[in-house]
């Protein structure tokens, strides 16, 4: 039979771990961007991991294209922009949330699978009877 202290201990280590990568995943998220032009290259605007516009730049000759062509240039670059940065998410995140998942799996047991949860409440229920035997502090 296992220690349940010892199970538990291993469970937090585990998770410990899972936490660790998406700390890290976040730090790096932090550092990502995205920059691209408008189709006729006059605007270029760049955005954050999260999509906030945190520089634009306009040609001087965009200024003579008229306000409402102007504002739309400005969001194709910005939209192009959301796209690049996107893009660099996903292949800076490519195959963490499959290891992330394959953890956990191994840790709960797949979707619909209840034994997991099963040996969860057992352990707990074997730690609930060492805390009763333990005199009182």
């Amino acid at each position: 039979m296992t220690d349940p202290t010892s199970a538990f201990d291993a469970l937090a280590g585990r998770i410990a771990d899972i936490e660790g990568r998406f700390a890290g995943l976040g730090d790096d998220l932090a550092e990502l961007s995205g920059t691209a032009a408008d189709e006729s290259g006059l605007v270029s605007a760049t955005v954050d991991a999260t999509g906030a516009l945190t520089g634009l730049t306009v040609a001087p000759a965009a200024l003579r294209v008229g306000t409402e062509r102007l504002a739309e240039l400005v969001l194709d670059a910005y939209r192009n922009a959301r796209t690049v940065a996107t893009e660099h998410v996903e292949e800076h995140a490519e195959g963490l949330q499959v290891a992330i998942g394959a953890d956990l799996t191994d840790l709960f047991g797949k979707p619909g699978d209840f034994s997991a949860l099963g040996r969860l409440e057992d352990t707990v229920a074997r730690l609930g009877r060492l805390t009763d035997r333990l005199p009182p502090a």
